[in-house]
């Protein structure tokens, strides 16, 4: 398993132990995100979601 190094420009967020690695620019354009990381009965469930801010151009 390969372990990503984060770069010079990346934003490192550590929730219940996990550091989460996100691209500056991505972190910069969006409102937010969600992290869910929890057990289940299927193994370990890690997502990261983006949330849109809704809207558009006007």
């Amino acid at each position: 398993m390969a372990l990503d190094v984060p770069k010079e420009d990346d934003k490192v967020f550590e929730v219940e132990g996990v550091k989460i690695i996100l691209d500056e620019e991505m972190v910069e354009y969006t409102p937010g995100f969600i992290i869910d990381y929890r057990n289940t009965y299927f193994g370990k469930r890690f997502s990261v979601e983006s949330l849109h801010g809704g809207g558009g151009c006007g």
